[in-house]
């Protein structure tokens, strides 16, 4: 009991400092009013976090595993570039609902430190793009893999067009977008993209719509 008392704190005090860093940037937000936010005395929060580069961390690590745990390890898709499509969908629809996600980019975006480690770094890409950049690279890698792109689609340049792309995604609806707006616009880009990474004629074979919404457990 005492224990899922603490987890729960601790994921509010990750909850709150979130959506704190989204709006206020992380110098412009203090851990006072994290606290506050969170419903604990700032005694408690230092019980969980020892600084405010330590809460921004679980932030970062947070959205981190998020994102991997929804498109990386034994859940990667059958179909690796359908999965990169349906990633694309998977990130606006998150940094139009997730403040997680949202935080742990303008934590990226301003300092520096917020590193993930050197493997999943990409072409200098620094903060949570190169946890994003390195989801993107590993799904384009497997439809290499299995086959799913041309023949000319080897070397740098499709990864480095995609992975450029991907990125975007986030400074494009950084400051918000209406959601039919977000997936037409994310439709659109697959359907310019598609044509240069896939074999003549099998372009149908890919959904560049949004997925179906999955089924709510009863």
């Amino acid at each position: 009991m005492v224990q899922e008392r603490s987890e729960r704190t601790r994921g509010r005090l990750v909850e709150a400092g979130a959506a704190l860093f989204d709006r206020r940037g992380y110098a412009g937000a203090t851990l006072g009013e994290i606290a506050a936010a969170a419903g604990v005395t700032k005694g408690a929060l230092y019980f969980h976090f020892a600084s405010k580069e330590e809460l921004a961390r679980a932030v970062f690590d947070q959205a981190a595993c998020s994102l991997r745990s929804a498109w990386g390890g034994p859940s990667a898709p059958s179909s690796p570039l359908q999965g990169l499509i349906d990633a694309g969908y998977w990130l606006v629809d998150a940094l139009g609902a997730d403040p997680v996600v949202r935080a742990a980019f303008r934590l990226g975006r301003e300092d520096g430190g917020w590193q993930t480690d050197p493997p999943y770094a990409f072409a200098g890409v620094r903060g949570f793009h190169s946890v994003w950049a390195a989801v993107v690279r590993d799904l384009l890698a497997g439809a290499r893999r299995a086959g799913e792109l041309r023949g000319r689609s080897g070397g740098p340049g499709p990864e480095t067009l995609v992975v450029t792309a991907a990125c975007g995604l986030e400074v494009v609806f950084a400051d918000g977008c209406p959601v039919e707006e977000r997936a037409r616009r994310v439709g659109a880009l697959w359907e310019w993209l598609l044509p240069c990474l896939v074999p003549p004629g099998t372009v149908g074979a890919y959904r560049t719509r949004p997925p179906a919404p999955q089924p709510q457990p009863a």
